[in-house]
């Protein structure tokens, strides 16, 4: 007798094999018997768990998104507001960099959004959720003195709009110098905006 596996691997092994598919063939020309096939379970094992594509693809998102949200956590728990900061941009381009399919992913579900609105209201909710861990971590720096007073919404969705922007370039081209954009995005959200380099900047 077949050893059956848990449910949170069945499911894990559907929505990899769909993200393959979805890359490989095109979503539209991906059918759910393919999927099932792929994953190595019955047309019938698949729709117990899922009851279409749409329903996949959306959770796909949800699973693929969870170490970004363990990453935010990570920062927002650092002693300091520069060094979570910091923190999340190196994992976070660094992340995306190694699992360049997840990412090339994401670009395709982005594409689907107009056809799905579950999945317009999930990328609406992602952004927001970002933008606040952006903001309380520069408010924590403002607070605490470490950064000059500004506009922290500005600020997050700036480097929200700088983070994404240049992972698909990342994705894209290996030739990237990985070390010098977390370089320069170090220098632009975080150094410029520490009490301690404006006071330099005049002479106190």
């Amino acid at each position: 007798m077949t050893k059956k596996k848990p449910k949170e691997k069945r499911i894990m092994d559907i929505i990899m094999a769909a993200v393959d598919l979805f890359l490989e063939r095109g979503y539209e020309k991906t059918s759910m018997e393919a999927i099932a096939e792929k994953a190595g379970i019955s047309k019938g094992g698949l729709y117990f768990h899922f009851n279409s594509k749409d329903e996949i693809l959306i959770q796909a998102n949800y699973i693929l998104n969870e170490p970004t949200a363990r990453m935010m956590q990570q920062a927002l728990n650092k002693p300091k507001a520069s060094e979570g900061l910091s923190f999340f941009i190196r994992n976070y381009l660094k992340y995306w960099k190694i699992h360049d399919k997840e990412a090339v992913f994401f670009f395709l579900s982005i594409t689907k959004t107009l056809d799905s609105p579950e999945l317009w209201n999930m990328y609406a909710g992602y952004m927001k959720k970002v933008i606040k861990f952006y903001q309380d971590l520069l408010q924590k720096g403002i607070d605490s003195g470490e950064f000059i007073p500004h506009s922290t919404y500005d600020h997050a969705l700036i480097l929200m709009s700088a983070l994404d922007g240049i992972t698909g370039y990342l994705v894209m081209n290996k030739n990237l110098d990985e070390k010098e954009i977390i370089s320069i995005y170090e220098k632009k959200f975080i150094h410029d905006i520490l009490q301690k380099n404006h006071k330099k900047l005049k002479g106190e």
